[in-house]
């Protein structure tokens, strides 16, 4: 069985943010954590960058790691994307 860890979800959640506020992604490689995030999560892969934002957000959620979602988003003045 596949897993992310902490660094990749973090790295996924930068470039998630990167793309929404300035349309271009961080590295080509994103695809291949996006992929494995959104199969674990039993989610298509086809999700669009704001579904993206929202699926790490649970995971995060899902670990304790909320606050750690929510002060990335607001450093980086990203709130915006999350409903």
């Amino acid at each position: 069985m596949k897993t992310i860890n902490r660094l990749s979800l973090k790295a996924l959640l930068l470039d998630t943010i990167t793309y929404l506020k300035f349309g271009h992604h961080l590295a080509p490689n994103y695809k291949i954590t996006k992929n494995l995030l959104c199969n674990m999560s039993g989610v298509k892969t086809t999700i669009n960058a704001k579904q993206l934002l929202s699926l790490i957000g649970t995971i995060y959620q899902d670990n304790n790691l909320g606050n750690e979602y929510i002060e990335t988003l607001t450093n980086l003045k990203a709130t915006k994307f999350i409903n």
